[in-house]
Formats: structure tokens, C-alpha cells, sequence
């Protein structure tokens, strides 16, 4: 018994750590896109000589506004699937103990198993 609650503890421990990592992995692309788009543009803007050069920044950052945008659905969509996935898999970590239960009402079905065989 208990190290049926140490072997939980233990997958529980292994399912947290790989999607802690995976979060973490995430996070760190996420802020790597958005970063270089900040630098891009701050490049961009910083390039600005004329009113020309200006009105070309101020088009273009309609389009980056656009991609980002949709970059932002894809990020919250991942998470979404992220969290999904954690809570899937954590709750397979606990699954181990529905059996237990189940094993209660075992014995009055091989009661009924053994009544078959015999």
C-alpha cells in the first residue's frame, strides 16, 4: 500500500516535470517570436529618414499588427492544448486508482466467473 503511493507520487512527480518543461519550452518561444518582431520593428522605425520611409513603416505595421495577431490565436490555442493534455495526463496518473474499487466488486464477478468455469 505504500508504495502503491509512492509509485503515484512518482508519476505524478514525472508527469508535472515533462509539462512544467513543456511550459516552460513554450514560454520561451513565444517570448524568442514576439522579441524579434519588437526588434524588427524598432529597427525598422529607427531607419526612418523622410515622411516616405514613415508612411512605408506605418503600412507595413498593419501587416505585422495582422500576423501578430494571428500568432496570439495560435499561442492561446496551444495553451489551451497544453492545459488539456496536463490535466488528461494527471488524471491518468490518478486513473491507478479507480482499479482499487473496481477490484471491491472483482471478488462478487469471479464469484460469478467462477460459476462459468465450473
Amino acid at each position: 500500500m505504500n508504495t502503491d503511493m509512492f509509485d503515484k507520487a512518482n508519476r505524478l512527480n514525472e508527469t508535472l516535470f515533462a509539462q512544467f518543461s513543456k511550459a516552460t519550452e513554450m514560454q520561451m518561444e513565444a517570448f524568442r517570436r514576439y522579441a524579434d518582431v519588437a526588434m524588427e520593428q524598432a529597427k525598422k522605425v529607427s531607419e526612418v529618414r523622410d515622411l516616405d520611409g514613415l508612411k512605408q513603416v506605418t503600412s507595413e505595421q498593419a501587416e505585422t499588427l495582422k500576423s501578430l495577431s494571428e500568432q496570439f490565436t495560435s499561442d492561446w490555442k496551444a495553451w489551451q492544448d497544453y492545459l488539456n493534455e496536463t490535466r488528461e495526463q494527471v488524471q491518468q496518473v490518478f486513473a491507478a486508482d479507480a482499479p482499487e474499487p473496481a477490484k471491491e466488486k472483482a471478488p462478487a464477478n469471479k464469484a460469478g466467473g467462477s460459476k462459468t468455469t465450473a
